[in-house]
């Protein structure tokens, strides 16, 4: 108790000093490492970050790179990073190398759960990952829930996961599913995202892909119906927070403008759960 307040005050002291001391004492530090091997500095969750730490760390690695010093920065996080990095006023994070991803393909979704479970010494059947592919949508958790779900129930005590198998797994695997639309669901609702994600929710039911022009024209008439402002900038914002929240996807390879469903059975509970008029 007694060293969690003196680190306390210790904290706080800290915050005392010069601004410009913490980007010193980190640039010595790193600097010192460097010399001696290289470093992958890897940050996840980047979205999060204070804008001035962020400013902090980024500034400091991209000082220690410019004298070739062997370093690489690696940030990940949802698609509202551009958003976060921006208010950090780093503007050369715009030259970097940006990894957009998507949901994954039918064959990279069979091995993700494949493989884990051979290497575990137990086989997965065709008839198996032809039942779990297809409902995890090629969401990476839902692969992962699955994963677990099937693990628990066959993969402990059996050589090989059936068909049979899946259906016994199933009920683990939607209790996870759906605390998971309800979380998506309760974020959409206290950002006011609600009847705007169900109208594009609907939109999506006759389309796989929409163009943003298009997406806009739904959300443009969503917040008149609302009684709420719909200039074009207001249009933009919600668009941009749907997209941050991952409730709708521009993974940007050959896409252009066009918007793909972050997870399609999400925006079916959506519907369900938003009152239609």
């Amino acid at each position: 108790r007694w060293l969690g307040r003196l680190g306390s005050i210790a904290w706080r002291t800290s915050q005392r000093r010069a601004r410009g001391s913490a980007a010193r004492n980190l640039e010595q530090v790193l600097e010192r490492r460097l010399r001696r091997v290289p470093l992958a500095l890897l940050i996840d969750e980047a979205h999060t970050l204070d804008p001035e730490v962020g400013r902090t760390i980024l500034s400091t690695a991209q000082r220690l790179a410019g004298q070739d010093l062997p370093l690489v920065t690696v940030l990940a996080g949802t698609p509202g990073l551009p958003d976060q990095l921006r208010k950090m006023q780093v503007t050369f994070w715009e030259r970097s190398q940006m990894l957009l991803f998507d949901r994954l393909g039918d064959r990279d979704a069979s091995d993700a759960v494949r493989i884990p479970f051979e290497e575990a010494g137990c086989a997965i059947t065709s008839e198996a990952l032809n039942r779990v592919v297809p409902e995890s949508q090629g969401y990476p958790f839902f692969l992962q829930a699955w994963g677990k779900a099937l693990w628990s129930s066959a993969g402990r005590s059996k050589s090989t996961v059936t068909g049979g198998d899946v259906q016994s797994a199933r009920t683990e695997f939607e209790a996870i599913r759906n605390h998971c639309y309800g979380q998506r669901h309760d974020e959409l609702d206290a950002l006011g995202l609600l009847p705007a994600a169900a109208a594009v929710a609907s939109a999506y039911r006759d389309a796989q892909e929409l163009h943003s022009t298009a997406i806009d024209r739904i959300l443009e008439s969503t917040l008149h119906q609302e009684g709420r402002c719909s200039d074009r900038e207001s249009v933009w914002d919600i668009r941009r927070q749907l997209k941050n929240v991952g409730f709708i996807w521009n993974p940007g390879v050959g896409l252009g403008g066009r918007y793909v469903p972050g997870i399609p059975s999400l925006m079916d509970f959506v519907l369900r759960s938003v009152p239609r008029t």
